[in-house]
């Protein structure tokens, strides 16, 4: 998506990318010490976990449905990050 930003606007709105930058890596952080809690709770690489969760072997447990949204929730992170960092 192509915007039209008049040329003494840039400089604010690269700011604004950089603290929004800032906050997603903060968020990053916490979400990865939550997914690391899980697998050491459950001896399991997420690597692992997502293979056999989405494969139906572990069950319904609340907590797998919530260490699968903080991975998907993680890659999202990684993708905006990336893509604001290419800004």
């Amino acid at each position: 998506m192509n915007v039209a930003i008049a040329d003494d606007a840039i400089p604010v709105v690269k700011e604004s990318i950089q603290k929004e930058v800032v906050l997603l890596e903060s968020k990053k952080h916490l979400v990865e010490t939550e997914i690391q809690e899980f697998e050491e709770k459950y001896h399991l690489k997420s690597s692992e976990f997502l293979v056999k969760f989405e494969s139906g072997d572990l069950g319904d447990s609340q907590n797998f449905f919530e260490w699968w949204g903080l991975l998907t929730g993680l890659k999202k992170m990684e993708m905006n990050i990336r893509s604001m960092s290419n800004s």
